[in-house]
């Protein structure tokens, strides 16, 4: 993705020079003062993991739909540097749209959930996108914890993030937040590499230039034909993760398939609040989401 497509992202504010002198003042606030250390969080952190176009947008606008959840929004994202902030402001205060659609991941309206990546660029490293544990910076995953903290304990209910780049950092935020549950999802191969190559014509106008999330090996992968380059990109993002949970067990790790979310997104829903409550969170339920949705064909 080119720096102006990943610029489009950011609501504009947060790409002025005062939104960054803003965002910067607030990471500061939000890190220095808030606790990074061992105590337990008050709530969990529940993030969505996999590869692109498998899912992952869907899945996160029916749980924060769904369940009384705290999420990153667009309007958390003007202030990246300190969404806990924006969360304590609007606590008790507006309902997450009942619009399921998007755009590569993205929302529309102020209080659709988003992946927010400046807030996670704020402890990883944009280049290269893997980070193994031996390459986080401990400070920084200090300063996640008590980011994540803050944003609990504004909240006051369990913290639902998707950004999907974070399956490329899975062990680093384990290791920051062992009260962490993973919620894994899934799609048909051939769909989701058919499903890349037409985001791929959408974003570049073209099937060879690359999309999204960059595994290890992602520059070998280049030299192949497009169609071999998306699935060897969807075989690399679901293998990290399947090594990922091998070692820190896969009581933490929940699989969701793309195909039965769409077919009966009602049971998969409550099969995840089943997974959090035998981890001590308690997903209340908020609003009821439809019975079925279309599989996406691009």
């Amino acid at each position: 993705m080119t720096a102006l497509a990943k610029a489009r992202k950011l609501p504009r504010f947060a790409l002025t020079r005062s939104g960054r002198a803003l965002n910067r003042a607030a990471d500061l606030l939000e890190t220095s003062l808030g606790d990074g250390g061992d105590a337990p969080l008050p709530q969990v952190p529940i993030l969505i993991l996999g590869p692109p176009r498998s899912g992952s947008t869907l899945l996160h606008q029916l749980l924060v739909r769904r369940f009384r959840v705290g999420y990153l929004s667009n309007l958390h994202c003007r202030l990246y540097g300190g969404p806990s902030l924006v969360e304590r402001a609007l606590r008790g205060r507006g309902e997450p749209p009942g619009d399921f659609t998007s755009t590569h991941g993205r929302t529309e309206g102020r209080l659709a959930p988003s992946e927010c990546g400046e807030f996670w660029y704020r402890f990883f490293r944009r280049s290269p996108q893997y980070i193994p544990l031996e390459e986080a910076d401990p400070g920084s995953l200090r300063r996640l914890r008590a980011a994540v903290r803050g944003l609990a304990l504004a909240a006051g209910r369990p913290f639902v993030f998707k950004n999907l780049l974070c399956s490329l950092r899975v062990r680093p935020i384990a290791t920051a937040l062992p009260e962490a549950l993973f919620l894994v999802v899934g799609r048909e191969e051939a769909d989701n590499a058919r499903s890349l190559l037409a985001a791929r014509r959408r974003v570049h106008g073209d099937e060879g230039t690359w999309w999204s999330a960059q595994p290890p090996g992602w520059e070998e992968l280049q030299r192949l034909p497009p169609q071999d380059q998306v699935v060897g990109q969807i075989r690399a993002i679901e293998a990290l993760v399947e090594r990922d949970r091998a070692e820190l067990g896969d009581d933490r790790f929940l699989d969701i398939r793309y195909e039965a979310l769409c077919e009966d997104p009602r049971t998969e829903l409550a099969g995840v609040a089943s997974f959090a409550e035998r981890h001590g969170a308690r997903l209340e339920p908020r609003a009821e989401v439809p019975g079925h949705f279309s599989r996406g064909g691009g």
